[in-house]
């Protein structure tokens, strides 16, 4: 189906070098060649201590900092964030294990139907990122390889999100508990970020907080196979070019290979700072839209590594959490986002509308008519 046939070796592990993928490598090659010769990132790394300050102007001057970069690239890196190293390194580690479970385990928590769980685990290939943005546009392509890697996801425990209760595993019997307390710490720096981005935008601080109150936030990790060795399809790729989805982001990367470009047609790429203890923070698309596009969702991908680092790389694992907003938020354009005498830029959305039909293009299971709310002068 996805273009290359897949032989798991040992327990169905995906992350072992038991799976082998067929096809031949070459575009990639060429695109990571050109990116190395390229500038430093644009994308600034900033300390938010201060954000949790009773100093408001301390608390300003951050939030600054973050709405230039939100302008600029819609990407920056966040450092002495106050999540606690014990608890990102419990659900890191619980996350590998999990991964390493026979792969019949993992596929017990794959959903039946993800209109009405978009949740669970995806084998290896089971997604692909870009046709996301290709339904939004309604140019949506049938073929193409999947993502090289595998996912488990969880949705939010609030009953009055309107979303199902969480399905997670028997087995590590430690990963429900860490999975759970890491959760509930993304969203308490989402909440601060949040009202960061209420002062850069001079609305009041707490501006968020009744739009995201009853949020649909999800957990999701990522588990990147060892290509060392490997040869992959022509145009597969780690994790294919798109943008998020919702809100904000804050991503726990295990290594090197994000990328963004803030170039529609013909991307320059360039590599995200890889921060040992930080996290890479970028917005969503409704954040996009809410902001007039005064704010960026960057296109960004995770690109296999170089063939004279593909051992040096190897296994890649990354959590994200993905903040987004109620599902009945209905997403318009912040009205000092707007200059005067224009219209906006968008139609009204619904939040949980548009975050679904986009979870489903990307897995190939989008709505014919997905593409019909989009930017109302086209």
């Amino acid at each position: 189906v996805f273009g290359w046939s897949l032989c798991v070796v040992s327990r169905g592990c995906l992350s072992n070098p038991g799976v082998c993928i067929m096809g031949v490598e070459g575009k990639e090659a060429r695109e990571r060649s050109r990116s190395r010769e390229r500038p430093q990132s644009l994308v600034p790394i900033i300390d938010v201590s201060a954000l949790a300050s009773s100093d408001v102007a301390a608390r300003t001057a951050v939030a600054k900092q973050i709405g230039q970069a939100c302008r600029d690239i819609g990407f920056f890196v966040v450092v002495n964030h106050n999540i606690p190293k014990e608890i990102i390194d419990t659900a890191w580690q619980e996350t590998i294990k999990f991964f390493d479970c026979p792969l019949e385990e993992k596929k017990k928590l794959v959903s039946p139907d993800e209109k009405t769980y978009p949740y669970g685990y995806s084998v290896l290939g089971g997604e692909h990122l870009s046709k996301g943005k290709e339904a939004e546009s309604g140019k949506e392509t049938a073929g193409g390889a999947g993502d090289l890697k595998e996912m488990m996801q969880i949705g939010p425990k609030n009953p009055a999100s309107g979303m199902p209760p969480r399905q997670l595993p028997s087995e590590p019997q430690g990963f429900s508990p860490a999975w759970e307390a890491y959760y509930e710490h993304c969203v308490a720096l989402a909440n601060s970020l949040l009202r960061a981005f209420a002062l850069a935008l001079d609305l009041p601080e707490n501006w968020f907080e009744s739009k995201t109150d009853k949020h649909i936030s999800a957990l999701r990790s990522n588990n990147y196979p060892d290509l060392n060795g490997i040869t992959v399809p022509e145009g597969a790729i780690r994790c294919s070019a798109h943008t998020d989805y919702g809100t904000v982001t804050i991503l726990k990367s295990g290594g090197p290979g994000l990328q963004v470009s803030k170039d529609k047609e013909n991307p320059v790429w360039h590599d995200v700072p890889f921060v040992k203890d930080g996290f890479v923070i970028n917005l969503g698309d409704l954040m996009r839209r809410w902001t007039n596009d005064q704010w960026s969702s960057t296109l960004h991908r995770v690109v296999n590594p170089p063939a004279d680092k593909a051992a040096e790389w190897g296994r890649r694992l990354s959590l994200a959490f993905f903040h987004n907003l109620n599902k009945d938020a209905m997403v318009e354009a912040i009205p000092s986002c707007v200059p005067t005498g224009e219209s906006a830029l968008y139609d009204p959305i619904v939040a949980g509308e548009f975050l679904m039909l986009k979870h489903l293009a990307s897995n190939g299971k989008a709505d014919p008519n997905a593409h019909l709310k989009r930017r109302a002068t086209s």
